[in-house]
């Protein structure tokens, strides 16, 4: 353990990767701040640019990515009152008043004061808990594998938006998508429509960044502002962090993070709800309750330790499972498979090292994510706002280009991420949600092989699936989640309606 602990810790520690992180973390940063463009787009983007580094390396500057792209919404949403990621919604609401009486240098510093303690809590319970979670599912079979896969695909009804069936839409797409090109078992070419292109099957990687940072480029060319913001923005505040603002918000900033491990935990959840119901939990048990909304500092840190403490966590059953915590974390599965690594329990014994890089590059990716958002936070991040769309989208839509073709050195791959660009701007204009989409891509080529297994090792029968304790109970947990979630939109629903 020791030696490849080592082994990583050197690895990482390469002055040029070290330079490579850190660009990364300041590319996942502007993404966060500028809204719309989100740590998944940066993290799909950068992809294919990884490639022909090693594994620990190109995964590294992805982690330190995707740590920069959910810090970066709170800029947008404290000057602007516009998150910047979905993760920084609540941050608005004290946020924003603090930057309007010219506090908004404080609320920047300690809102990231709030996203590196949130990160290190949830690298605490990564290092802590993955293995632990790996070496348990080290017993799994091929029916405890497919129980697994089918309580992740429940992250469809929590990421369906308004409509489920849209949601239940979008997920059998991606289902579909997997089948296609050659069967994994007998080698048969299948659905392809006859096209020779599509007999090698549909890259997952293409697809996603056509799906995410393709349509989202095509999305913002069709709406009609040219920049986020018209007018200079000014921080009449200095910032900055004392021992007394820490130790005035240190309940809070363990309260909001514990939330964030918690939830960002539980598949297809995320920041999203992590920061709002921590936000919900520091009004709660404020003194001051009626404080919050109009510029109580409590109010930014509470969100912003709660949505970076889900990075972490959301790692865990990617690593040990193979589940994607979030949306982030299946693009990175996509990365890994990319590298020709799978991830799950076998991650743990045949690439200790690896697991031990990510390990290493989480906590550097964090210190680099503080340090530069802490220094820029006076001056250099609230002009990244004032970025024009009409020079910065072309960029984007040329480093899709090339990272798909860099792939496999094939236009097709770069057509592909064209064709699912459009496709992904036509879910998006028709409602339909995009995320449920990209976890069947990734969880259904391993769920087809895995239920073909089961079925071989039963001689067909699929009773072993509910009989067995392992697969039972996660069968289980994939009815309650489907269940809770039902019944959280109806009452949503009802709430609507009593209210209209």
């Amino acid at each position: 353990m020791s030696g490849s602990l080592l082994d990583a810790i050197a690895v990482v520690m390469q002055p040029l990767l070290l330079l490579e992180m850190l660009g990364g973390v300041i590319l996942g940063i502007m993404f966060g701040i500028i809204p719309g463009l989100t740590a998944t787009l940066a993290v799909v983007l950068l992809i294919p640019l990884t490639y022909g580094m090693d594994a620990i390396s190109g995964v590294a500057i992805l982690v330190g990515v995707y740590i920069g792209g959910i810090s970066g919404g709170l800029v947008s949403a404290i000057l602007l009152g516009m998150p910047g990621t979905p993760s920084s919604i609540a941050t608005v609401f004290d946020g924003f008043p603090m930057a309007k009486q010219g506090r908004g240098a404080k609320a920047l510093s300690m809102g990231i004061f709030g996203n590196l303690f949130g990160t290190l809590v949830s690298w605490l319970f990564l290092i802590t808990l993955a293995s632990q979670l790996a070496h348990l599912a080290l017993k799994f079979g091929p029916f405890e594998y497919v129980a697994v896969i089918v309580f992740g695909f429940t992250t469809v009804i929590s990421l369906s938006g308004d409509s489920i069936p849209k949601g239940v839409v979008s997920c059998l797409f991606g289902l579909v998508v997997c089948t296609i090109g050659s069967d994994p078992v007998i080698g048969v070419t299948r659905n392809t429509l006859g096209l020779e292109l599509l007999e090698s099957g549909i890259n997952a990687v293409p697809a996603m960044i056509g799906l995410f940072v393709v349509a989202e480029v095509f999305r913002n060319i069709a709406s009609e502002s040219a920049t986020i913001v018209e007018d200079d923005l000014k921080v009449a505040d200095k910032g900055g962090i004392t021992w007394a603002d820490v130790k005035a918000s240190g309940w809070n900033l363990v309260r909001s993070s514990l939330i964030g491990v918690a939830i960002g935990m539980l598949p297809g959840i995320g920041g999203s709800l992590a920061n709002i119901v921590a936000y919900d939990q520091a009004k709660k048990g404020a003194k001051d309750p009626e404080t919050y909304g109009t510029g109580n500092v409590q109010g930014v840190i509470a969100p912003e330790a709660a949505n970076n403490a889900t990075i972490g966590s959301a790692l865990i059953p990617m690593l040990a499972l193979g589940i994607p915590g979030d949306v982030v974390t299946a693009a990175l599965v996509g990365g890994l498979m990319l590298h020709g690594l799978q991830p799950g329990p076998l991650l743990f014994v045949d690439n200790p090292d690896f697991v031990y890089g990510i390990y290493v590059a989480f906590l550097i990716g964090a210190l680099m994510m503080f340090g530069v958002m802490y220094l820029a936070s006076n001056s250099l991040l609230p002009k990244l706002l004032l970025v024009p769309k009409k020079y910065l989208l072309p960029v984007v839509l040329v480093a899709c280009s090339v990272g798909c073709y860099n792939l496999n050195f094939s236009f097709t791959d770069m057509w592909m991420s064209l064709v699912f660009g459009f496709i992904g701007f036509g879910m998006a204009t028709l409602r339909f949600p995009i995320t449920p989409v990209v976890i069947s891509m990734v969880l259904g080529t391993t769920l087809e092989n895995q239920l073909r297994l089961a079925l071989v090792s039963s001689e067909g029968s699929p009773i072993p699936l509910f009989t067995q304790p392992i697969s039972l109970l996660f069968l289980v947990l994939a009815v309650l989640s489907v269940a809770l979630a039902l019944r959280k939109k109806k009452l949503l629903a009802q709430g609507s309606e009593e209210n209209g």
